[in-house]
């Protein structure tokens, strides 16, 4: 008996049309990647820029839209298991803590000075200096620090950070002082740096004596003088757009802002305005009525205006008050008449601690415009969070916007806040 060859069938027109409207991952639209990922966590985003090419660009395209802040927590200093481990904290994802490894590194025998994106400048135990990318682990050494080229002269006596300090020219201290750290006598650090080439430049306030700075390629740090007789008690900087921004202040005396431009070799003071001193500090406090200035900032926006900034508070039937007076000091290098208040940021928003604004706007998950971010340290919950104040609404009460409680005072004493940087591609 002949047996017929069975022949499959073939497939229908329907079938057909289908198979060719078939795409591979790497090429569903870039809105639907976006729906996707704009719920994801951070874990799930790394895992997602290994698919393909187009995934990774989509998910930077996405996280590049998020502006949250993070905490990094370090571990105690005489911790021998976890020392090279650190772990941080995505408000996003209030159930998470992510712990990551670095080899290379220590962390528990470091302390963060100032961060800037995912860049941290940190100090370790024997006062060293240097710069590392959180996620990439790349790390800068920085120029020993008692290598100083100005007047204020720094000697290491001991290898573990014992100092000497002296200035030549200060008359009132002409012995020099002894201390252990560096960071005991270093004021207001604040750095840059350029993701793509490296370049950057860090600067701090040495004792009261001078601005030290050094950049990419230095093997010293040079010094910018501080007049002497203005018996100062607060440090701020801010260095943005290749520019230095400085405040120095004595409420009952009085302070000054300058402005130092850093796009040649050596520094130039560009602007220059005298801060006057506030005779109500020295008036007695009557009652928990009154507005009491916890702290001034200098804050840098956008176009380059210089703001100053006060943070209130208050005590009202037990309960904490908090409220903002800002004050635009000069516009793009030009002096203001001093005293112009600001009642709006219009579409940017403050981060009074990190002293610079951004931009907030619809497309920018994270800020509100015209609204103040600030730190604030609750030493009863051991808990460190982020509050907000709205110029427009102006409500006092501080209610945590992000909210991290710590383990205990001491790794309080060791968390901070940055503000991660993901590139577009």
């Amino acid at each position: 008996m002949e047996m017929k060859k069975q022949q499959n069938p073939k497939p229908s027109n329907k079938l057909r049309r289908r198979r060719d409207s078939w795409k591979p991952w790497s090429e569903l639209p870039s809105d639907l990647l976006n729906l996707v990922f704009e719920r994801l966590g951070y874990a799930d985003f790394r895992r997602v820029e290994s698919v393909c090419r187009s995934w990774c660009s989509a998910a930077r395209r996405c996280l590049a839209k998020k502006q949250v802040p993070w905490l990094i927590l370090l571990p105690d200093e005489d911790d021998k298991i976890e020392t090279h481990w650190c772990r941080f904290f995505n408000p996003e994802e209030k159930e998470k803590l992510y712990r990551m490894r670095a080899d290379v590194f220590q962390f528990a025998n470091s302390t963060i000075l100032a961060t800037h994106g995912n860049w941290l400048l940190m100090v370790d135990h024997w006062s060293d200096l240097y710069i590392l990318n959180l996620f990439t682990h790349e790390k800068i050494y920085l120029p020993e620090v008692e290598s100083q080229l100005g007047t204020t002269k720094v000697e290491r006596t001991t290898s573990r950070g014992n100092f000497c300090i002296s200035n030549v020219n200060d008359h009132h201290w002409p012995r020099p002082t002894k201390f252990k750290g560096i960071n005991m006598v270093m004021r207001s650090p604040v750095f840059w740096i350029d993701e793509g080439t490296k370049e950057y430049v860090v600067l701090w306030v040495l004792g009261d004596w001078c601005v030290v700075y050094s950049k990419k390629g230095d093997v010293f740090w040079n010094q910018i003088q501080i007049p002497l007789g203005y018996f100062i008690e607060r440090f701020e900087m801010v260095f943005k757009d290749h520019k230095l921004y400085y405040l120095f202040l004595n409420p009952r005396y009085a302070g000054c802002i300058k402005i130092f431009d850093f796009s040649g070799e050596i520094p130039q003071e560009t602007f220059h305005c005298d801060v006057p001193a506030n005779p109500s500090l020295l008036q007695p406090i009557t009652s928990n009525d009154s507005w009491r200035i916890w702290r001034t900032k200098l804050v840098v926006t956008i176009n380059g205006d210089v703001l100053k900034v006060e943070r209130l508070f208050k005590y009202e039937q037990e309960v904490r008050l908090c409220s903002f007076r800002v004050y635009k000091v000069c516009s793009s290098g030009f002096s203001n008449k001093y005293g112009e208040q600001v009642y709006s940021l219009g579409d940017e928003a403050m981060l009074f601690d990190l002293g610079v604004t951004v931009l907030a706007n619809d497309d920018i998950v994270g800020f509100k415009r015209n609204s103040i971010y600030y730190n604030v340290i609750s030493h009863d919950e051991n808990a460190t969070q982020i509050c907000v104040f709205n110029l427009e609404t102006k409500e006092m009460k501080e209610e945590p916007l992000h909210k991290f409680v710590c383990s205990s005072e001491h790794q309080l004493g060791r968390a901070r806040w940055f503000l991660p940087s993901f590139k577009q591609t």
